[in-house]
């Protein structure tokens, strides 16, 4: 048989699976294109539901003194996030779509200063008796730590505030956490008592989602919900900036894709609605620094040293951020 022969029936063979190579190919893409496109509406719709909330205690910027606890607030900002992904999808005004949206947006997380709150999906029976799945307020949660020396059991706040609960005199009492560090010697830094608050906060807030989200699943199957909620892997450092300032917290699963695992997608962190304490960072003399709002250095020599650039100045929501963009801390304030 001719060479010719021989090239020509192995392209014969072998040209269904170059086609059915670049279809999957040209799909996996399209698949690709489309988790992206629901990732940037669920971020866009968390960034518009923490500027409600925001804008709701504060005016126009983010700052403090914001009380995210005001249930109107949370009222808002829950119908803020939803308007924002029901127009994404033209779905708004249609009772059948926005229920598929909601059943793909099962769980809003509302990390407050005390506490947290889930807004999340729910049976319930109406007023005239039947039975409806909604978005719900379940009750706030707090956040406990491990029993420190067979003693001591700590509520934690979002700040340095503290709840110790002895159990040997079975006293409670409140107060910044340095007033306890003469008894509980994690308290005694302040870099150990921020690891072990977020990993209090962090340990509480998961494990309540885990919760419902196995509650979930029981009551889902075998109804028209057919998403089964899955907890995300969340680095731990998207913990730390998240949990660090109240905020919002987003779990998205189910949308349909194209090809490959289910989507899910979480968005936190990048929702933070407050800054209590903004953390300054600038640039001096070729180094990058992180410093308190109120650091004297900063505001009497740095700011009025004629060769500094006041353009190099950013904020941080607190040292852990600034320190992951590359900045180091004040030897002065020690922030």
């Amino acid at each position: 048989m001719k060479l010719t022969s021989l090239a020509v029936i192995f392209v014969i063979i072998i040209s269904p699976f170059i086609f059915i190579s670049g279809q999957e190919a040209e799909t996996a893409i399209q698949d690709q294109r489309l988790r992206y496109y629901y990732d940037n509406i669920i971020d866009n719709a968390i960034v518009d539901s923490a500027f409600v909330l925001s804008n709701r205690g504060t005016g126009l910027t983010y700052a403090g003194d914001v009380n995210i606890s005001d249930t109107d607030a949370r009222e808002l900002a829950a119908q803020a996030f939803f308007d924002s992904v029901y127009y994404s999808f033209n779905a708004k005004g249609n009772p059948s779509l926005m229920a598929r949206v909601d059943a793909c947006i099962p769980i809003l997380v509302f990390l407050e200063r005390e506490g947290f709150s889930l807004y999340a999906l729910d049976k319930y029976k109406n007023i005239d008796g039947q039975n409806e799945i909604r978005h719900i307020w379940f009750p706030m949660q707090h956040y406990i730590g491990e029993v420190i020396s067979g003693r001591f059991i700590i509520r934690y706040t979002i700040d340095s505030k503290v709840y110790v609960f002895d159990m040997a005199d079975q006293s409670l009492k409140e107060g910044d956490y340095s007033d306890f560090d003469d008894i509980i010697p994690y308290f005694i830094e302040r870099q150990a008592f921020e690891d072990i608050r977020i990993s209090a906060i962090k340990n509480s807030v998961q494990e309540e989602i885990m919760a419902y989200m196995n509650y979930y699943n029981q009551w889902a199957l075998g109804r028209s919900i057919s998403v089964k909620l899955e907890f995300p892997s969340i680095d731990d450092a998207d913990w730390k900036r998240a949990l660090t300032d109240e905020g919002i917290i987003v779990f998205a699963q189910g949308f349909p894709i194209l090809s490959g695992k289910n989507y899910r997608h979480y968005a936190l962190g990048g929702a933070r609605v407050i800054r209590k304490a903004p953390i300054t960072g600038y640039t001096y003399q070729g180094i990058l620094y992180y410093c308190r709002a109120s650091c004297v250095h900063f505001r009497n020599t740095i700011i009025s040293d004629p060769a500094f650039n006041q353009d190099s100045i950013i904020y941080f929501s607190n040292a852990y951020e600034a320190a992951a963009n590359g900045h180091f801390p004040c030897p002065y304030c020690r922030p």
